[in-house]
């Protein structure tokens, strides 16, 4: 057994720790072999971007600075969530800063969405027999900060706000990974033999695709 951490070091897109995992694992977090560990990390990384991709949006905590395309309704959908906050709004046409009492996301920040009972007024060039906006313009620029806390950048003052059921899909991933590798079966999905017999699904759990789809927007 050695004291060194692993060489290979978690994702900044990690959704959950080695000392969690191991935990999961029914690995002591201080027992530590490096060969091992440095799989188990490769594992979460590997897991933790697949569901981003899932979901399609980045989990983590950080704040954005986009550009948007006024919706012409009350709601602007923001691309991450959820919203912590907003620093500004701005009109990109004039570049005068949208007085943040006119909107609020105390509703709707959970799922992304900025609400302005006046509406956000849909801008663009107009053109055709009935003057129509014809290609939308991109008038607002958001600068907000969104996302969870991961477990990996929790502290005490600032807690994990992670889901649990994402870091359970993370958790089984991983888990069922691991023990195909440990077992030397790659590929098997049955196999029999007098009363023994095994059997290895490597593909992902329904029950795990119906929890990213929680958090997709569709």
């Amino acid at each position: 057994m050695s004291n060194t951490t692993p060489a290979i070091p978690l994702a900044p897109n990690a959704l959950t720790t080695l000392e969690a995992m191991k935990t999961m694992l029914g690995i002591a977090p201080d027992d530590i072999d490096p060969q091992r560990d440095v799989i188990i990390v490769n594992l979460i990384n590997s897991v933790s971007a697949w569901v981003e991709r899932m979901t399609g949006r980045h989990l983590g905590k950080k704040t954005y600075i986009q550009q948007y395309v006024a919706s012409g309704t009350q709601e602007l959908v923001l691309l991450q969530w959820p919203i912590l906050a907003v620093e500004y709004v701005k009109d990109t046409s004039d570049g005068d800063i949208i007085p943040d009492s006119e909107y609020d996301f105390n509703v709707t920040g959970e799922i992304g969405v900025l609400y302005k009972d006046k509406g956000w007024p849909l801008r663009g060039y107009r053109g055709g027999l009935s003057y129509d906006i014809v290609a939308p313009m991109r008038c607002l620029e958001v600068k907000y900060t969104a996302g969870y806390v991961l477990p990996k950048d929790a502290t005490e003052e600032e807690p994990s706000t992670l889901p649990f059921d994402l870091q359970g899909v993370v958790w089984g991933a991983v888990s069922q990974e691991f023990a195909t590798m440990q077992n030397g079966a790659q590929g098997l999905s049955a196999f029999s033999i007098s009363d023994v017999s095994w059997t290895f699904d490597k593909s992902p759990r329904q029950e795990w695709l119906d929890t990213i789809g929680y958090y997709t927007r569709l």
